[in-house]
């Protein structure tokens, strides 16, 4: 898979639907995944059939990239059969969790759930974000049109800037792999100035690492060093496991552009083992094949 195909778009499920203004979920707000897991295990210690408290600890799970241990939570609260916009809320979760674990039969079946019933909610968070997963659905079809179409569609519904931030980025991303270099830095700026302003860390080394790496294939060695670094520092605060493999892919692809082998390996390795600790199988597998090229 060439580099230009690959990009990890961002998949979200931000509403508050089963989750109310509780402790757990302000955690989670402000991107303290182990306090939200450690305040949801303590709820569900008390009673553990408190669907809130789960859909807190599966997101707390999904963020930190542990995405084989979110399924299981997501499941048990689907066990719960949630009703109205607390569903759709779920079906979102297991949308993006069974992406990430290349389950695309089922991530889909749940996204057209998804975006079904948010068309018929008043809830403009629930269908912006139906949206914004959808067409990452979309675009892992080769579908660009309506991928952008959908993405374009979200983005002035999101009241969520952080989610709103991740639809920027990733029509920057899909603007990358059409070959279209200056629409696709336009967005991730847009989406880097969003996060910059309300402190988003968390997206924020996201997309920093994008710009790097959109900056890689222009050959601005020593600019997209520079935002790779800054943002993988960001992706350790919170320890994303699988966003640390991408930042380990992405400086693997520049050393192996600056013809650094040795480096290259290293880095292209450890993406590797990351990847499959977060049980993203298939992201593992690509990036193997990339090592065995070099």
């Amino acid at each position: 898979m060439s580099t230009r195909r690959w990009i990890s778009l961002l998949f979200c499920a931000c509403l508050p639907g089963w989750a109310g203004a509780d402790e757990c979920h302000e955690a989670l707000a402000m991107f303290d995944y182990a306090r939200a897991a450690q305040l949801a295990q303590v709820r569900l210690a008390e009673q553990a059939r408190d669907g809130s408290a789960l859909m807190c600890e599966g997101r707390a799970a999904y963020e930190t990239g542990r995405f084989v241990a979110a399924l299981d939570i997501l499941r048990r609260a689907e066990a719960l059969q949630p009703q109205g916009e607390a569903c759709t809320y779920l079906y979102n979760w297991l949308t993006v969790t069974l992406r990430k674990l290349g389950r695309e039969r089922e991530a889909m079946q749940y996204g057209q759930a998804a975006l079904a019933r948010a068309r018929g909610e008043t809830s403009r968070q629930n269908l912006a974000t139906a949206l914004h997963n959808f067409a990452g659905l979309m675009w892992e079809r080769l579908d660009a049109s309506n991928a952008i179409a959908l993405y374009l569609e979200s983005v002035p519904l999101n009241p969520d800037l952080s989610e709103r931030s991740a639809s920027l980025n990733n029509l920057g991303l899909i603007f990358q792999a059409l070959g279209q270099p200056v629409a696709a830095e336009q967005r991730l700026q847009e989406a880097i100035e969003i996060n910059r302003e309300h402190g988003h860390f968390h997206h924020l080394g996201k997309h920093l690492m994008n710009l790097g790496n959109l900056h890689r294939e222009q050959r601005r060695f020593a600019e997209a060093a520079s935002l790779l670094e800054e943002g993988a520092i960001l992706i350790e605060r919170v320890g994303d496991l699988y966003w640390q493999a991408v930042a380990a892919r992405y400086r693997g692809w520049l050393a192996r552009d600056q013809r650094d082998w040795a480096a290259a390996g290293r880095w292209l390795a450890e993406a590797a083992r990351s990847y499959e600790l977060a049980g993203a199988v298939a992201d593992a597998q690509s990036t193997r094949a990339e090592l065995a090229r070099l």
